[in-house]
């Protein structure tokens, strides 16, 4: 009989354990790789996310002096600026919105008949053409801005605009209008409020949609009209997720943030969102800042005397927030932007560190989750264009 020859037990011991440390060695590489590539990737995410809030969001808001500020809507209109093209849209308990508007200072022009936003689809102006050149400076779809002392409307061109003109043909449903937006978050009950129509504020109460503008309102084509909110929905695991969203036609604003009852406007265009906070700074000698809209006071309404920092010079004094809102007045406005992004799903959730976000505007410093999350924060100064010319 032969001899068989084979593998003694030692030997299938020894390369089994060799075998393992070299899988194992492979599994802790393949699996820091991909560690490695998820965090770079999200890095990567939040990287692109801050240069389309520089170029999108802090572009608008340094554009956004143009609008009324040529007119000096003040002193045209004879009491405070309704819409100056910045207007803060604040949520004390959570992030911040803003309405950002830039128009063309050359097509300025004023209403000659009563305008009424309910029903009104013809609306008479003075003239339609470009002051420098004669042109006219409307064309179909071109979206425009009326103005009155308790509010603005934003209306869509639809139909051609003839040289010499002194008609507008516009859309029947607004682009916008001041007042309208009024939002809450199903997910966790945030509001947004745009002031110009407040209770508190010109005496205005609700959504005024319905009082006419009166002959002399100024009209002006608008470049560009866009509202930032933060929209929340809920991911695969039931947790919170923010996105910065812009609107440039609300079209009635019944498709806004929480309600899908026609094809939503809201286009998503930064993604993980955890806090977006607007701080201004006015012109003001010192310089004021206006991080809160105010406190709702026992009557219910809003104390708008009381968006100052605490303990700068005259706060007790401070002069209503929305009176002193106007662009010839705003030097600068300051963004507070945190990004939250899942960084690996099989991460713990505890590690042992706590981290701290910093005060952003209003809203104070507080812990944030930890474990498979990263965080970017960043911090905008944007000043604002300001054009001295009075129509």
């Amino acid at each position: 009989m032969k001899k068989n020859k084979g593998f003694t037990m030692i030997e299938v011991l020894v390369s089994s354990a060799i075998f393992l440390i070299v899988l194992s060695a492979m599994y802790l590489l393949i699996m820091r790789t991909q560690s490695f590539t998820l965090t770079e990737g999200r890095k990567l995410d939040m990287n692109q996310a801050s240069r389309a809030i520089e170029l999108v969001l802090c572009d608008n808001i340094r554009s956004a002096g143009s609008v009324l500020s040529l007119l000096y809507t003040p002193s045209f209109l004879g009491g405070p600026s309704p819409f100056t093209g910045i207007y803060p849209l604040n949520n004390t308990n959570g992030p911040d919105g803003i309405i950002l508007a830039s128009g063309d200072p050359k097509a300025t022009t004023k209403t000659t008949a009563t305008f009424d936003p309910i029903g009104d689809i013809t609306l008479s102006v003075e003239s339609v053409e470009d002051k420098d050149t004669g042109i006219t400076a409307w064309e179909n779809n071109d979206i425009g801005i009326i103005v009155r002392i308790k509010g603005y409307y934003i209306f869509k061109v639809n139909q051609p605009v003839g040289p010499g003109s002194g008609l507008l043909s516009i859309r029947a449903t607004p682009v916008y209008y001041s007042g309208l937006l009024n939002t809450a978050s199903a997910l966790s009950a945030l509001q947004y409020d745009d002031l110009s129509e407040d209770a508190n504020h010109l005496g205005i109460r609700g959504n005024d949609n319905t009082t006419p503008y009166p002959v002399g309102s100024p009209v002006i084509r608008l470049e560009y009209f866009n509202i930032f909110l933060v929209s929340e929905e809920l991911d695969t695991t039931g947790n919170i997720v923010r996105s910065l969203t812009l609107t440039t036609d609300t079209q009635g604003v019944g498709d806004i943030l929480n309600s899908p009852v026609i094809d939503s406007r809201l286009v998503p265009i930064v993604p993980f969102i955890e806090d977006i906070q607007f701080e201004y700074i006015t012109k003001d000698n010192p310089p004021d800042l206006w991080a809160s809209i105010g406190t709702t006071i026992p009557a219910g309404g809003i104390n708008y005397s009381d968006p100052c920092p605490i303990g700068s010079p005259g706060a007790a004094n401070c002069v209503p927030f929305i009176d002193q809102f106007t662009n010839t007045n705003i030097a600068s406005v300051s963004v507070y932007i945190l990004l939250k992004t899942e960084e690996e799903k099989n991460k713990m959730s505890k590690s042992g560190l706590i981290y701290h976000k910093p005060i952003m505007g209003d809203v104070p410093a507080f812990t944030v989750p930890i474990g498979r999350f990263h965080y970017s924060y960043m911090k905008y100064e944007t000043f604002v264009r300001n054009f001295n010319g009075v129509y």
